[in-house]
């Protein structure tokens, strides 16, 4: 028996399948209806008449496009028929086969969605709707074999489930791109299915929220929601929300020393031994007293009054230790975030670098073929790609790494999934003048002002020492009782009242010089709280000059590196079609691709840089 070789592909049959790509692109693009033999001869550069030899007429043509798309539906036939698997396994296979193919062909799910808005008598809306009824007839036949247990109804709401559901991968993918669709999804969606189809109550609920239970398991971050979700989460905003709300107590605290202190005591005695008549006088057994008294400061010194006023001081550094906590977190926040599109748009580059390396590969082991290229020349270029899929694999893991970072700052589980919405946007626009900016920063920043109160309660304390050398007055009252009773409780005559009220005067004259060191100790620590504020405001200073300096750099970086990936593109591009028709070398080729890598390098980091810079700038001057 002769060995099955595989089918040469002809140069026909590579220009058959540039029209029916080109044609799935601009249906995309405009719809079916709306595109034209002209547009899309002029699109591939061809002449009509080739485009004819081909296809006889545009319905032909848009049908051997619409068919060229359908094919994974084969696959998914054979795919699924497998013996051994679950129907939850099964329908897992069908929403992987859905996903994986618009991976490979993206413009398909925006061409999809142009076929369903086209008219109802359209030739291609007729072939969806003949295609439809196949796969909904393949999948009732699938769930009627595989599961007997189900009820019509359960049957009939799965399959509108799975309809459901690979409507939104297309959606999905043509408004937010097929990164945002997590890779656990197809297995998800099926077992939420099968769970729900089983209670048909929870299964029509499912049916209506289907497309909100496809994103539930993605949370999407944009980078103001990263830093919302890190200020409700983060372990340094919640302490110091906390201390906010013990300074705020401390205020109460103070306070209450300035109302009168109000008590109330009861005693009971019982003589089990009476003492002699004839030196104390005769005793009852049981003596009863109470009183209650009321106590008033009038005057000590100012420690009340700056004792509350200090107390109000510690409650706003409070409120200024929470906002420094809120704004660290958040310029941490937003630089992680950039970080992690940093890595993500590396893997890119070093993706389409390896895809390059590839075609690369394939052009020269053609020529090799065809006596152009020498086997040195494959090796060489098998090599190439050797050396840049570890740079791929190395880039993702970054990403993933930072991915990990981040949710730690946000207070998320590892395992949770996060989809990042937001690119890089910064740096457009410089950063502005550095004078405004130092004003800015010293009005603004939270640590500034802390720190000035921490100066002013410094002071305070100088007052509460000296308290120490002057007296303190206080008012009193008292109503007390007394009773005594030889047995049970006392009653008239036996009890009497009485009221005292007065002033209390205490004057202190020698503490052995304690005060005065505790005085002289407060001003040497105002002193110090001066010498830091003073300190602080340099350093600030020092923090805005810097982040203004790479900011400045970073967009100027930015701007100028704008054209150089574009640059790079075309003298790639310029290079492959010499290399193709002899006219430049190997070495040419793959200088002119690492080129381009090292300028899209350069440019994702001047993205990352600039969006950085602005976070720490944002966070120099208190924003």
């Amino acid at each position: 028996m002769k060995p099955q070789t595989t089918p040469k592909i002809t140069k026909g049959d590579k220009t058959r399948q540039r029209i029916l790509q080109t044609t799935t692109i601009l249906m995309a693009e405009k719809g079916p209806d709306a595109v034209s033999m002209r547009e899309i001869s002029a699109k591939l550069k061809i002449t009509k008449p080739v485009l004819y030899y081909y296809f006889k007429n545009k319905d032909e043509l848009i049908k051997a496009a619409f068919v060229e798309g359908t094919k994974h539906f084969q696959e998914l036939q054979m795919e699924i028929n497998k013996p051994g698997l679950s129907l939850e396994q099964k329908l897992e296979r069908i929403f992987a086969n859905h996903l994986d193919f618009i991976t490979r062909y993206p413009d398909m799910p925006k061409c999809a969605l142009k076929i369903m808005a086209s008219p109802t008598e359209s030739v291609l809306n007729n072939m969806a709707m003949e295609l439809k009824e196949r796969n909904r007839k393949a999948l009732l036949a699938m769930l009627q074999t595989e599961d007997k247990t189900l009820s019509k109804t359960a049957v009939d709401t799965i399959i509108r489930m799975v309809s459901a559901v690979i409507v939104y991968f297309m959606a999905e993918a043509r408004e937010r791109g097929i990164a945002s669709l997590p890779k656990n999804l197809p297995a998800r969606m099926a077992k939420t299915i099968i769970a729900g189809a089983r209670h048909l109550k929870a299964a029509l609920v499912i049916v209506l929220l289907s497309p909100l239970l496809a994103r539930a398991g993605a949370l999407d971050l944009t980078v103001d929601d990263a830093v919302k979700t890190a200020l409700k989460n983060n372990a340094t905003v919640v302490t110091a929300e906390e201390t906010r709300r013990i300074y705020k107590e401390r205020v109460r605290e103070y306070w209450g020393s300035v109302f009168p202190q109000i008590g109330a005591s009861l005693g009971y005695s019982r003589y089990l031994d009476k003492p002699n008549d004839a030196i104390l006088g005769a005793k009852d057994a049981n003596i009863y007293t109470g009183s209650l008294d009321i106590n008033q400061v009038l005057w000590a010194g100012g420690r009340v009054s700056t004792g509350i006023k200090m107390a109000g001081i510690y409650s706003n550094a409070s409120d200024e230790q929470l906002k420094t906590a809120q704004k660290g977190v958040a310029r941490s926040v937003k630089q992680i975030y950039y970080s992690v599109l940093l890595a993500n748009a590396m893997a890119a580059t070093q993706k389409e670098s390896l895809d390059l390396a590839r075609q690369h590969l394939a052009t020269i082991e053609a020529q090799y073929k065809q006596g152009i290229a020498s086997d040195l020349a494959v090796l060489r270029q098998k090599v190439e790609v050797s050396n840049t899929e570890p740079s791929l694999t190395q880039a993702q893991n970054l990403y993933e790494i930072g991915l990990v970072e981040l949710k730690n700052l946000l207070g998320l589980d590892p395992e949770a999934d996060i989809n990042l919405t937001d690119g890089f946007s910064c740096g457009q626009f410089g950063p502005g003048e550095i004078a405004d900016l130092y004003k800015t920063a010293l009005a603004a920043r939270p640590d500034y002002r802390n720190m000035k109160y921490q100066r002013d309660l410094s002071r305070e304390l100088i007052t509460i020492e000296r308290a120490g050398h002057f007296p303190y007055l206080s008012a009193y009252a008292s109503r007390q009782y007394y009773g005594s009773k030889e047995s049970g409780f006392p009653q008239s005559p036996d009890r009497t009242w009485s009221t005292t009220a007065g002033l209390q005067l205490s004057l202190p004259l020698f503490a052995g010089g304690s005060v005065n060191s505790r005085t002289r100790q407060a001003k040497l620590q105002a002193g110090i709280a001066d010498t830091n504020l003073r300190e602080l405001e340099r350093k600030i200073k020092i923090d805005v000059k810097k982040a203004w300096l790479s900011m400045k750099e970073s967009a100027e970086r930015l701007n100028s590196q704008g054209s150089a990936v574009e640059q790079a593109r075309k003298a790639l591009a310029a290079t492959e079609v010499r290399f193709k028709n002899g006219l430049a070398g190997q070495l040419d080729l793959n200088d002119a691709t690492l080129a381009l890598n090292r300028a899209r390098t350069l440019y994702n980091q001047a993205q990352h840089d600039a969006c950085s810079d602005d976070a720490q700038l944002k966070w120099a001057v208190g924003e």
